[in-house]
């Protein structure tokens, strides 16, 4: 903003002053319900699974070599080394400080730095991009872009889904900024589309805005034919190369295998369902779509003001690229993977952000009826956007007092103390137990239990091979396995494992005899642990 105008700086200030009252409002909340690493896991698994992994890569070493290796092998290739390096890099000064065991601020850290912070420096950038930090509308699109209730949830976790907005907002930046020269700042984008793709593979989907801007390029006669073709195979050597440097751990052969295990069962997982078949398609989608992003009549009508963006305006090129990058992803999430909400961050908020063009650059009484009211579709458009602001902002205030509080008087962290209560009654409070627990229930590391968690089904062949003497089981997980509408990947280890949770529910575990039990779960021992 050095050779911004006056209303340039003006503009940037206030966005400055937001972005900093949403990140220290954001940490309230963040600070909260971490006290340890059972207590993450309750309410988030996709936190506390990656997290050991990132703590490892700054674990103390023998030797520079052992570091080094320590960063770069840290075994959790679920997501690529861009977010885990990150994420490590983040913490380093807490490893500097010497606390790392300080597991709240360790989770603040990592919430703030890796999810709060790029999500707003990426919407920072898609306002920039559509009114160049020039006007008031400015200002508007931003407060509403951070009213909608999925980069609220966002920011509720540390997750891969920010960093990836933010790769993909500078993806379009310099595509944007290329204007159809392909040079530097197309080949620019190339290496971040390759290090997004390292990231979670998001990258890939930008093939259809790639593909209409060399078409564009072509037709225009900015590039011939030959041109056109080498363009084409640079941009997609830079992408492979620069994904093969944001993975460096691609150089073991050993790392290799594993994160083609890991992906193959990843896209398995996308695809098919954990353990049971997840729905596809729009009607399953759309409960998630409604909750985290808004009625059917503004996301329609979202939709139809960034066509109408994309060949018409002055950012029309612009917006031609938002629409290329949102078409193929959301036919991905929506049909052929079961919908998360972080899946379409990515397309959603760059299409959303079209509605500023309802605005007028300037706001002028006289003139303002003339120009801005001409037409009854942009007042009814306009006022679509309004009401679904303010049912945002309904969603917001409820999701933040909840998210505040979730630690008090949660239920699922009582549970785990009237299981130990129910023990303690039946004189089996006795060290060296091995206690198996369903990994939503809240049951912190102690000298005393072995613990052991799993996310794939239950069954009889998993539990009387492990041994346990108590089953911590959750209640919601039972009736969720036991739905007559679930339908299992494999038929037979399905019902294998309906045939151990229908016993569960039945209260009657073969080997094992119910104790305890309430709306969050039930506690089984095994029948010959003898009382204390």
């Amino acid at each position: 903003m050095k050779n911004g105008t006056a209303a340039q700086k003006w503009i940037g200030w206030i966005l400055a002053g937001i972005s900093l009252a949403v990140f220290a409002l954001t940490a309230l909340p963040n600070a909260q319900a971490s006290e340890d690493l059972a207590m993450v896991r309750m309410f988030e698994p996709d936190e506390a699974a990656p997290l050991p992994h990132v703590l490892g890569m700054l674990a103390e070493a023998e030797s520079l070599e052992q570091s080094l290796r320590n960063f770069l092998f840290y075994g959790y290739y679920f997501y690529g080394f861009p977010f885990f390096s990150f994420s490590a890099l983040t913490l380093l000064p807490l490893k500097l400080a010497g606390m790392l065991d300080n597991l709240p601020l360790v989770m603040l850290m990592l919430r703030q730095l890796v999810s709060v912070l790029p999500m707003l420096a990426g919407l920072l950038l898609l306002v920039y991009l559509q009114d160049g930090w020039r006007t008031y509308r400015s200002v508007v699109l931003y407060v509403f872009l951070l009213s909608v209730p999925a980069v609220l949830a966002n920011h509720f976790w540390w997750h891969v889904d920010s960093l990836v907005f933010l790769l993909v907002m500078l993806v379009i930046y310099c595509l944007v900024r290329d204007d159809l020269k392909f040079g530097k700042c197309f080949y620019i984008a190339a290496a971040l589309i390759g290090c997004a793709t390292a990231a979670k593979l998001v990258g890939l989907y930008f093939f259809l805005a790639i593909a209409v801007l060399l078409l564009m390029g072509f037709l225009q006669r900015k590039i011939c034919l030959k041109q056109l073709i080498g363009s084409s195979l640079l941009f997609l050597l830079i992408m492979a190369l620069a994904f093969l440097i944001s993975n460096p751990f691609l150089i073991s052969y050993w790392a290799r295998q594993e994160y083609q295990m890991t992906f193959s069962k990843q896209m398995a997982l996308l695809s098919q369902g954990y353990g049971v078949v997840y729905e596809k398609g729009l009607p399953q989608a759309w409960p998630s779509m409604r909750m985290y992003y808004g009625e059917a009549v503004f996301l329609l009508a979202s939709l139809i003001l960034s066509a109408r963006a994309a060949f018409k305006g002055p950012n029309a090129r612009l917006n031609l690229i938002l629409l290329a990058w949102f078409l193929p992803l959301t036919i991905s999430v929506v049909g052929f993977t079961h919908f998360k909400y972080q899946y379409w961050l990515p397309v959603a908020l760059p299409v959303f952000s079209s509605f500023y063009t309802l605005l007028p650059e300037k706001i002028d009484l006289k003139t303002n009826k003339q120009k801005w009211w001409n037409t009854a579709a942009a007042g009814l458009a306009l006022l679509t956007v309004l009401g679904q602001f303010m049912l945002n902002l309904r969603a917001d205030l409820a999701a933040y007092r909840a998210r505040l509080t979730r630690a008090q008087d949660n239920p699922t962290i009582q549970f785990y103390f009237d299981a130990q209560q129910a023990l303690e009654e039946e004189g089996l409070a006795q060290p060296a137990l091995r206690v198996y627990y369903d990994y939503r229930l809240y049951v912190p590391e102690t000298q005393d239990w072995e613990s052991e968690t799993s996310y794939e089904l239950l069954s009889y062949n998993y539990i009387e091979q492990k041994d346990f003497d108590i089953l911590l089981l959750q209640e919601q997980r039972i009736l969720d396995y036991l739905d007559p509408q679930a339908k299992g990947i494999d038929a037979q280890q399905f019902a294998n494992s309906r045939a151990f949770y229908q016993d569960a529910l039945e209260g009657q575990v073969r080997g094992y005899r119910l104790i305890f039990e309430n709306a969050i779960g039930r506690v089984f021992v095994k029948v010959d642990q003898q009382p204390n």
